[in-house]
């Protein structure tokens, strides 16, 4: 089992993925200070928390933030300077995060929110670890920015199914197969 763990701010967030297309492992990460947390999870995840990320600042009235945070300025996610800013660090990753688990909140006094889940484990009675990650609004805006473009540079997905396409073909299962543009 691994530790609990709080970071209370955290100095940054990121996702990222090590691999190649199609055997990609994504990671979230969390860095203060010097100490970096990183834990997997899987792209499925990476976007819906990118997606709820984005809901949960149009919902506080921080959606500006994405909008400015898109811009091609000095950190601007398509400057090289979001991208060092957003890469991931060397880590290990400390477990699997379990996508049930997985919350945003507000903290209004505060102006931050958390993210918290827990360790995905093998059994019931095995004790989850847990993580509480305290961030600014701009930080989850650069987070979700961050998500989209990790998934992004993917497998292309099918415009049919969703389903990501092989580079030797695609069987895509709302044509049975049988549609030329899904090849």
């Amino acid at each position: 089992m691994s530790q609990d763990v709080e970071i209370d701010p955290a100095d940054s967030l990121t996702a990222g993925a090590v691999g190649q297309p199609g055997r990609r492992v994504f990671m979230l990460q969390a860095a203060r200070g010097t100490d970096t947390y990183s834990w997997v999870l899987e792209k499925e995840q990476v976007t819906a928390l990118a997606r709820a990320s984005y809901e949960l600042l149009s919902q506080i009235g921080e959606h500006e933030m994405t909008k400015e945070l898109l811009g091609k300025g000095p950190l601007g996610a398509a400057s090289p300077a979001f991208d060092d800013a957003m890469a991931l660090r060397p880590d290990q990753p400390a477990f699997r995060i379990d996508a049930g688990t997985i919350t945003l909140r507000y903290e209004e006094s505060r102006n931050v929110i958390e993210l918290m889940f827990s360790e995905l484990t093998d059994s019931e009675t095995e004790l989850a670890a847990t993580v509480r990650i305290a961030v600014t609004p701009r930080q989850l805006a650069a987070f979700g920015i961050q998500g989209m473009k990790v998934v992004a540079q993917g497998r292309p997905t099918c415009p049919l199914c969703g389903h990501p396409m092989e580079p030797d073909g695609h069987i895509c299962p709302a044509t049975n197969g049988h549609n030329p543009r899904a090849r």
